[in-house]
């Protein structure tokens, strides 16, 4: 049998070369698989079924697939939609899950402005806004 050929190691500008398609022994821990990032919820459980989806689709129509944040980094290519006022902040101002749905309430985001925004709204980052 032919011996398969060697891959380079997925770790951009690494180059080692490995044996099967995938990261070289320094950059292992690089592999992550498939992982949750609410732990072993799936996204209905989490509030985001079928009509979170109708929702999102409408919302992405509206602003024209483009992101509304604007933020510093954008791709202006919106693929998320994104709470206005968070879901924690109206939880704190007393809205029902309704209220924190509606249309008004949601905009298109790129995903680096939406990690941006929800990671300071967490407190764990500054959101930059260079088009406000």
């Amino acid at each position: 049998m032919v011996a398969r050929p060697k891959t380079v190691c997925r770790k951009v500008a690494c180059g080692a070369l490995v044996n099967a398609p995938g990261y070289c022994a320094k950059h292992q821990q690089l592999k992550t698989g498939w992982n949750r990032s609410h732990g072993d919820l799936t996204s209905a459980q989490r509030g985001y079924g079928y009509q979170w989806q109708q929702l999102r689709t409408r919302v992405l129509r509206r602003d024209a697939g483009l992101c509304k944040i604007r933020g510093k980094g954008c791709t202006y290519v919106a693929r998320e939609v994104d709470h206005i006022v968070s879901k924690a902040q109206a939880r704190e101002l007393g809205w029902t899950e309704a209220q924190m749905d509606e249309e008004s309430n949601l905009q298109a985001a790129c995903p680096a402005c939406h990690r941006a925004k929800t990671a300071a709204e967490k407190g764990r980052g500054s959101l930059n806004l260079g088009h406000f």
